[in-house]
């Protein structure tokens, strides 16, 4: 697969801020066997010659953590705010996401300067406004507070058939996260890739070429996976599987 797709393409052809998301977990040395499953109606991401991208992420929640327990739950009001800084192109964005209709995933972001970890009155002033007009009262905006960070490459795929809707596919390599503190503590995840498609309710082509290779989705969070694992205190939820099976070396 050589061919490519600029960023502008991409966003106007198959922004999906609105879909539905499927995650697996493979083990990274499987990563030549996808690429190789991969057809022709395929383009890869390229900016100034590049195809593969870093990711720092701020993940925010309460100090009782009550938006972990709800995503680990699977509440159905549940919300996640985050920072993410696309360290390629030095872009900031504050993002909110909630769940919409038949489960779908909701995401309204609001460009930002720098990446400081803190939020501003006005930002958490547009949080509070973007989860009323998603239909959650009463979140905790005042209260948010880094509590997780996760860093990681991406190369992102636009899958394009003729017989289906345009979907995308994204593959995270190198995943660390860590405490947003001084004396912060990590975990790495270099063994495996997340591999995630985004699109319609129908499963995408890439879906079923998962599916053919042996892989299902998984319940698999950044955001969860991280805070779990570095507050092994805690209940793990609906990740304890994944925690104990299959990251338990």
């Amino acid at each position: 697969m050589t061919a490519t797709i600029s960023l502008e393409e991409l966003n106007e052809q198959s922004a999906l801020l609105d879909r539905v998301d499927r995650k697996y977990l493979i083990k990274t040395s499987d990563l030549p066997v996808i690429w190789n499953n991969l057809d022709d109606c395929s383009r890869v991401l390229d900016i100034n010659g590049l195809t593969w991208f870093g990711y720092h992420s701020v993940y925010y929640d309460t100090p009782e953590l009550d938006c972990y327990a709800d995503a680990g739950i699977g509440r159905r009001r549940r919300l996640k705010v985050r920072t993410r800084a696309y360290l390629s192109s030095d872009e900031h964005w504050l993002e909110v996401k909630t769940r919409g209709p038949r489960g779908t995933t909701i995401k309204d972001r609001l460009a930002r300067t720098g990446d400081s970890g803190s939020l501003s009155s006005a930002e958490r002033h547009w949080i509070g406004q973007t989860l009323l007009f998603r239909g959650i009262t009463h979140a905790p905006v005042e209260t948010l507070q880094p509590t997780v960070t996760t860093d990681y490459s991406r190369r992102t795929i636009q899958i394009c058939p003729a017989d289906a809707p345009v979907s995308r596919l994204t593959i995270d390599v190198g995943l660390t996260c860590s405490t947003p503190d001084d004396n912060a503590e990590s975990v790495s995840f270099d063994e495996y890739t997340i591999v995630e498609t985004k699109g319609s309710p129908r499963p995408s082509r890439a879906d079923r070429q998962l599916w053919t290779m042996g892989h299902r989705p998984l319940r698999v969070s950044k955001f969860g996976i991280g805070v779990a694992l570095l507050n092994p205190e805690l209940p793990d939820y609906k990740w304890h599987r994944i925690i104990k099976h299959e990251f338990a070396a």
